[in-house]
C-alpha cells in the first residue's frame, strides 16, 4: 500500500519568503524584533518621563492656575506593527515521498527510480503586533513538476497545492503587564496556537488538517532566538483509489460485485480518512544580522529547525482489512511488507538555512521593502515518511529525503 501523503509544515513555522514555511518559518523573527523594538521604546518613554520630572521640579513654585492645561496623550494604536508581503520561491530538488521516477511516463512511475523535480512556490503573508500578542496568517500556492502529474496521469501537468496556516502567541509579560518573564533565560514566554490546512491535486487527493497548541520562548540571546514547544494532531482524508487503474498506489483490482473502494480479497470499503495520533512537535527560529560586514552588505543569517515526533499510521484495522492482499494487516503485502510497515511514521526534521539581503536599502536606501534570498533545505522523512520502509526505500527510492537548495525573493507592502 503507497503512502497516503500528508502535509505540514512550516514552520514556521512554515511559512516561505522572507520569513518561510514549512515550508515551515513561523514568524517568530519578527515577533522577536518587534519585542527588542519595544524595549527601546519603554526606555524611551522612561528618559521622556524623567525629563518631565525634574522639569515640574523647577517650577514647583509657580501657581498651578499659571501652569498650562496639557492634554491627554493619545491612546496607542491597536496594531503596532502591520506587515503585509508577497513572496515568490523556486526550490529545483523537491520530492513527493513515494512517488517514483517515470510518474510523467508510465502510470505509477517505474519501481526503483529516485525522483525530484521543480516546484515554483507564490505566498501571501500577513503579521502583526498588538497590545498583548502577534498574529501571523500564511498562503501559498505550490506548482510542481511534470514529474509529479496532476492526479498522476502521466503527460498532464504537475499537480497543484494550496496551502496555508494561522499562528497566535499571548505573551505572558504582556498579559500579567510586568516583566516577570523577562530574567537572563528568557526575553518573553508565549502562549503558541497554529493550525494548518492544504489540498493537492495528485494521485492521492489528499486533505490536510494540523493543530499545535504550546508555548513559545523567546531566549535571550543576541538577536532574535525563539523555540516554541507543542503538542501536535494531524487529520489527513485523501482519494486513495487501491482498487483502480494501474497506477501509484494501486495494488490489485477492484472485487466483483462488491461496489466501490472494495479490493479483491479485502474486507470492507476504504475510506481514506486518517486520524493520528497526538504527538510532539519542536519550532526553533533564529535570526542573526550579520552585523561584522560592512553596512552596506545588510545580509541576515536565517535559521529553521523544527522537529515532530512519530504519530502512528493514522490507518484504522477496517481500512487495513479492505486493501486486501496488496497490504494485508495480518501479513505481507504485495511489496513484501503490511500496509503498518509502510505507513508507521517516524520522528520527522526540518532544517531550512538561509541568507536574506535586504536588497531595497542597497539600491535605494530604503530598508525593509524588498528582499532577496538564497538557501537550502533539507527534510529528513518528509511529512513523517519511513525512509527506510519498502515503499520509500525500495520502490521510490530517497522520496523520503528531500535535499534542495533555493531561491528566492519578498516585497513588503508600505
Amino acid at each position: 500500500m503507497a503512502w497516503p501523503q500528508q502535509r505540514l509544515g512550516a514552520h514556521a513555522y512554515a511559512h516561505s519568503p522572507g520569513r518561510s514555511r514549512f515550508q515551515e518559518f513561523t514568524g517568530f523573527g519578527e515577533e522577536g524584533a518587534i519585542q527588542m523594538n519595544n524595549r527601546g521604546t519603554k526606555s524611551r518613554a522612561k528618559s521622556v518621563a524623567l525629563a518631565a520630572a525634574l522639569a515640574a521640579g523647577t517650577v514647583g513654585y509657580a501657581h498651578a492656575a499659571d501652569m498650562p492645561v496639557k492634554a491627554p496623550p493619545p491612546a496607542p494604536p491597536f496594531f503596532f506593527v502591520n506587515d503585509t508581503s508577497v513572496s515568490f520561491t523556486y526550490f529545483p530538488g523537491a520530492t513527493d515521498p513515494g512517488v517514483s521516477g517515470g510518474s510523467n511516463i508510465v502510470p505509477g512511475g517505474v519501481a526503483g527510480e529516485g525522483n525530484k523535480f521543480g516546484r515554483y512556490q507564490g505566498s501571501i503573508d500577513h503579521f502583526d503586533v498588538w497590545r498583548y500578542g502577534t498574529n501571523l496568517i500564511h498562503a501559498e500556492v505550490d506548482q510542481y513538476g511534470p514529474q509529479d502529474p496532476n492526479q498522476g496521469i502521466p503527460g498532464t501537468a504537475g499537480s497543484r497545492e494550496f496551502f496555508g496556516f494561522a499562528a497566535s502567541t499571548f505573551g505572558w509579560n504582556e498579559l500579567s503587564n510586568s516583566k516577570a518573564f523577562s530574567n537572563f533565560l528568557t526575553k518573553d514566554v508565549s502562549f503558541l496556537f497554529r493550525i494548518t490546512g492544504g489540498v493537492q491535486n495528485n494521485f492521492l487527493s489528499e486533505e490536510t488538517t494540523q493543530y499545535a497548541p504550546g508555548l513559545q520562548f523567546d531566549l535571550n540571546l543576541p538577536g532574535v532566538v525563539a523555540v516554541g514547544v507543542t503538542a501536535y494532531k494531524e487529520f489527513t482524508h485523501n482519494s486513495f483509489d487501491t482498487c483502480g487503474p494501474g497506477g501509484f498506489g494501486v495494488v490489485n483490482g477492484p472485487a466483483p460485485n462488491i461496489g466501490a473502494n472494495t479490493c479483491a480479497g479485502g474486507v470492507g470499503s476504504f475510506s481514506g480518512d486518517r486520524d493520528f495520533e497526538w504527538t510532539w512537535k519542536v519550532f526553533t527560529f533564529v535570526s542573526e544580522p550579520l552585523t561584522f560586514l560592512p553596512s552596506s552588505v545588510p545580509l541576515t543569517w536565517i535559521n529553521i529547525l523544527n522537529i515532530t515526533g512519530p504519530k502512528g499510521t493514522g490507518i484504522t484495522t477496517a481500512n487495513c482489512n479492505a486493501v486486501g492482499n496488496g497490504g494485508s494487516c495480518q501479513g505481507l503485502g504485495l511489496d513484501g511488507s503490511s500496509a503498518f510497515t509502510n505507513n508507521e511514521t517516524k520522528v520527522e526534521v526540518f532544517e531550512d538555512a538561509r541568507l536574506s539581503l535586504d536588497t531595497s536599502k542597497v539600491f535605494w536606501g530604503k530598508p525593509g521593502i524588498w528582499d532577496t534570498y538564497v538557501g537550502y533545505r533539507y527534510w529528513y522523512n518528509k511529512f513523517g515518511t519511513d525512509h527506510t520502509a519498502p515503499l520509500f526505500a525500495t520502490i521510490a527510492p530517497g522520496t523520503s529525503i528531500e535535499s534542495t537548495a533555493y531561491v528566492g525573493t519578498t516585497y513588503h507592502f508600505k
